[in-house]
């Protein structure tokens, strides 16, 4: 078993791009070692292939409600396209026997929890987002879409002119009844049967033409397409003219699952993506599944070539330890992320250069993070003048917290952070030539980690990232650590707590209504990602420059997704109350004991 299996005979329908999956997987695996044999850093092969599939019952109508950035094959997006999908549908992917193990996800309860919950919430960000009426009613008749959609084969194509309103197409495979409730249900929310609308040779029904809120509907073979406003009338043309040419509104998906394409900044025109860290560019995604793994590739594309430079990796062979449950590494990634002034200024940057980040599987929080310095005595004293005069401003006012510097033990630190004593010191034992961060004081393990790791990366050339984790395992570190999150509200550390010298930590009240019914989602997402942490193994991600403007990303996992994201993930999806840590993006989690009230 190696990182990432290879697709034999298999091609990649992104005919933009030319690119054949085949070929992409071939050269990734022609790269690697097996490592599979050294169980002691990838763990058990059982848990390995105890894989879940469930990922697509509900990423198809996320993508449809809110507009995630996903394609459609085929050849380039017309000119007002700015993001498009084309999903399987769960019916037809259930066929394929590498998802058998998704029937036992299915059956489980805290999944039917999860989906129904998230399904519901996008259920209402659909009907406000079309300007239907968000009454329950109109939620009741909308809902059954979405189930469809998790089901259903179906193409998606967002855009429209600048300075217009985002216009969509909606092209669904529909059995004659499902059709017919479609058509019921949608006259129902429009309030009318509409105006007769006339595409090519179908005929269908619109409603409030010309209005920021028209909308129309166009039965067309085994077929409902369905869209928002006029921006995309040749997009709605072209997949009327190929469901009569063909039966379909574009090529069959011959290997992958999912494919997907984004614009990312045309896509910014009309959604604020001013606080993402990453350049933007455009980004192609491709699905598919082989021996119960999801394997996904991307290309990101830019506007303009990206100035990255490889050196010669410094690895910190006898830092890194066992057991471990993640690890991963960069170099010079500062060049596709958005400038930072503060992190510019400072006298060593890891993003500049070479950085080593892992986890052990021995406590939560137990990461640290360490990156190559010529002189890193000389180096810790300039840069701790540096970072407490940028930074303490800044951390006082957000939580009262404060980084100092300690000149005996040579060491900087940040004080009065609850549970944790964050650090940066010259890296320990033979390893001086680092500087070295962590949550806790340094613990080396006793065994040092195989040498079939380092083979993953060393002696390569194009290699931006690389990142390797026991996803399970780590799913429930991250959750532990979510855990003790509401211990730190109650003490009066956060974002909806300012640091006040002086005053009494708050004392817990009475929950209101509305933190009761966060709560209560609180505990379906919990349950969910409990039962996730059992099934979940190896996540492999590679990012390589192949290219002057391109990267490509090549992840081989159970589940699609690392643990952080999937944390984050379901914390946007249920719309959980934010935690004090991160501030923005950890979930606060359930708990429950003397004095603390449970949600």
């Amino acid at each position: 078993m190696t990182p990432i299996q290879s697709n034999k005979g298999s091609q990649c329908v992104m005919k933009r791009r030319n690119i054949c999956a085949k070929e992409q997987w071939r050269l990734f695996k022609s790269n690697r070692k097996t490592i599979a044999k050294q169980r002691s850093f990838w763990q058990s092969k059982a848990l390995y292939m105890r894989i879940l599939s469930a990922f697509f019952r509900w990423l198809c109508p996320c993508a449809a409600a809110v507009g995630l950035p996903l394609l459609c094959s085929g050849a380039d997006q017309p000119e007002n396209v700015v993001l498009q999908y084309h999903f399987l549908g769960a019916t037809q992917l259930a066929r394929n026997p590498d998802v058998a193990v998704a029937k036992k996800v299915f059956a489980l309860r805290s999944t039917f929890a999860f989906e129904n919950l998230v399904l519901n919430r996008l259920t209402r960000s659909a009907a406000k987002s079309l300007y239907f009426p968000t009454n329950a009613e109109t939620v009741a008749l909308l809902r059954p879409f979405l189930d469809s959609l998790l089901l259903s084969e179906s193409m998606l194509s967002v855009g429209g002119a600048s300075g217009k309103p985002l216009d969509f197409v909606l092209a669904i495979q529909l059995d004659k009844n499902r059709a017919q409730i479609w058509q019921h249900d949608l006259k129902t929310i429009n309030q009318g049967p509409g105006e007769e609308l006339r595409a090519e040779t179908f005929s269908g029904w619109q409603w409030n033409k010309g209005a920021r809120n028209s909308f129309w509907m166009v039965p067309a073979g085994d077929w409902l397409v369905v869209g928002r406003g006029e921006g995309l009338a040749s997009v709605r043309s072209d997949y009327l003219q190929q469901i009569q040419k063909s039966g379909r509104p574009g090529p069959a998906l011959d290997f992958n699952c999912f494919e997907a394409d984004v614009d990312w900044p045309r896509l910014a025109n009309w959604i604020s993506l001013s606080s993402c860290p990453l350049k933007l560019g455009r980004t192609q995604m491709a699905i598919s599944m082989e021996k119960r793994n999801f394997h996904m590739t991307c290309q990101v594309t830019y506007g303009e070539a990206i100035q990255w430079q490889s050196r010669p990796w410094r690895i910190p062979t006898t830092l890194v330890r066992e057991p471990l449950v993640s690890f991963a590494t960069g170099q010079d990634v500062e060049p596709f992320l958005k400038s930072d002034e503060t992190l510019a200024s400072f006298c060593t940057n890891p993003l500049r250069d070479q950085f080593y980040i892992w986890s052990m599987n021995e406590m939560p929080l137990q990461t640290y993070m360490v990156w190559p310095v010529d002189n890193p005595s000389d180096t810790l004293k300039q840069l701790s003048s540096q970072v407490l005069a940028a930074l303490n401003p800044k951390l006082q006012a957000l939580n009262g917290t404060q980084l100092i510097w300690d000149p005996k033990a040579m060491q900087i630190l940040w004080a009065k952070v609850p549970l944790t004593v964050p650090n940066l010191q010259r890296a320990p034992e033979a390893e001086g030539q680092f500087l070295a961060a962590g949550l806790f004081p340094w613990t080396l393990g006793k065994k040092p980690a195989p040498n079939a790791l380092w083979e993953q990366f060393k002696g390569r050339t194009d290699l931006v990232y690389y990142d390797w984790e026991l996803t399970g395992p780590r799913l429930r570190e991250l959750r532990s650590v979510v855990q003790i999150l509401p211990i730190l509200q109650m003490l009066g550390v956060g974002p909806d707590k300012p640091f006040e010298a002086g005053k009494s930590p708050a004392k817990p009240g009475v929950q209101s209504p509305a933190d009761l019914v966060a709560g209560a989602r609180l505990n379906v997402e919990e349950q969910w990602l409990a039962g996730l942490s059992l099934l979940l193994g190896n996540t492999v991600t590679e990012v390589t420059k192949t290219g002057p403007a391109e990267l490509t990303i090549i992840r081989n996992s159970p589940f699609v997704f690392t643990s952080l994201e999937l944390v984050l993930l379901s914390h946007w999806l249920t719309d959980t109350p934010a935690g004090p840590v991160n501030y923005s993006l950890l979930p606060q989690a359930k708990i429950s004991g003397p004095g603390i009230p449970s949600h």
